[in-house]
């Protein structure tokens, strides 16, 4: 059963970029194809605007600043989804003002940046992070594998976009 992926648009730009509801589906569908997961689920992605992702990065991280993306994951760590229920994954915030910025400084198109932060937040919704060096190298190898499985041309590695040399 394909995934339920609601995206809204609540900020007051137009959209992104031409299709860019189904780019980032698509996105979404290959993470998790590759991760396996194939219980019937909903993910909800939001555009918002700067103020409202400083003002939820604040709330839910206490970090007052502006980000590109806050993830939501519903599941906590270790639960499996009711087989055959639908499961909600949880909820994708991005913020396309600071997306086209960091399109800017890592060279990427802002289609780029906005597929690679959903891939980047998809995993985390599928309980990936980043928090110890090891987990850390294993979710950017695989969110930049994911990311060359979508055809949206090259991009740098993490450890290029961070300034550091690749090994």
């Amino acid at each position: 059963m394909k995934p339920k992926i609601w995206i809204e648009n609540n900020q007051s730009e137009k959209a992104p970029f031409r299709g860019y509801k189904t780019v980032l589906r698509r996105a979404i569908g290959i993470v998790l194809e590759e991760e396996g997961f194939h219980d019937p689920c909903e993910i909800s992605v939001s555009l918002v605007t700067r103020e409202e992702i400083r003002r939820l990065n604040g709330e839910f991280r206490q970090v007052d600043r502006e980000t590109d993306v806050l993830s939501f994951p519903m599941l906590e760590e270790g639960e499996e989804p009711l087989p055959g229920k639908r499961v909600c994954l949880g909820d994708i915030i991005l913020c396309p003002a600071v997306i086209l910025e960091q399109s800017t400084a890592f060279g990427t198109t802002f289609r780029q940046e906005m597929c690679l932060m959903v891939i980047h937040s998809t995993l985390h919704l599928l309980g990936w992070d980043h928090m110890e060096e090891k987990a850390k190298e294993e979710m950017f190898a695989l969110q930049e594998k994911l990311f060359a499985s979508l055809g949206e041309g090259e991009i740098k590695t993490e450890k290029e976009r961070m300034g550091k040399e690749a090994e």
